[in-house]
């Protein structure tokens, strides 16, 4: 016998609410997804979305957490890219390039949208990390690190969001970016 919607843990009701949500912000973008075919996407009433996450851009932020957590843990435990920072760093941008829509709608809804805005910040810190991580060893002792990520935020910004697309590849802009990076801790 089927389980009752009662004997569904909330994180797993909350999960297939989040993932039927993905696949249509996916499809058919931000303004073109309600909450309504999210529900029936999911099997539920719209107002049972409501209860679960109470305006469109929390769950719009869950969505792009999901997908920001699971690509990040997916370049993490690639064991071609092995513990390489930079690698991961090119992977998880070349990979979201495919949702740049999606990003762009969350970046213009981030000053009305907390969630969006904590959702976008978890990930940006995760891409900083990461530069800043492959460019450690190449930094002088006691470099101050500040400007480079403010540098770097710019970039994953415009990677992530631009509608025009980059002359090079992402691997060539992150190399560049940390060449440049480096020479400007060296020289301060």
């Amino acid at each position: 016998m089927p389980r009752n919607r009662q004997q569904i843990p909330k994180a797993e009701r909350e999960a297939v609410l989040v993932d039927s949500a993905w696949e249509l912000f996916a499809a058919q973008g931000y303004k073109g997804t309600s909450l309504a075919e999210v529900g029936k996407a999911a099997g539920v009433a719209a107002n049972a979305v409501r209860w679960y996450f109470p305006t469109k851009d929390e769950l719009f932020a869950a969505a792009l957490d999901r997908l920001f957590l699971r690509e990040r843990e997916r370049v993490e435990a690639d064991p071609a890219i092995g513990g390489d920072p930079r690698r991961q760093l090119v992977t998880f941008l070349v990979d979201l390039e495919a949702h740049r829509g999606l990003h762009r709608e969350a970046y213009d809804r981030m000053g009305e949208s907390p969630a969006l805005a904590d959702a976008y910040s978890r990930m940006q810190e995760w891409l900083e990390g990461r530069l800043l991580a492959a460019v450690a060893s190449r930094l002088p002792e006691g470099a101050d690190v500040a400007p480079v990520a403010d540098v770097a935020h710019v970039l994953f910004e415009g990677l992530l969001v631009s509608a025009r697309r980059p002359d090079r590849p992402a691997e060539e802009l992150i190399d560049l970016l940390m060449e440049a990076l480096v020479a400007v801790a060296a020289a301060r």
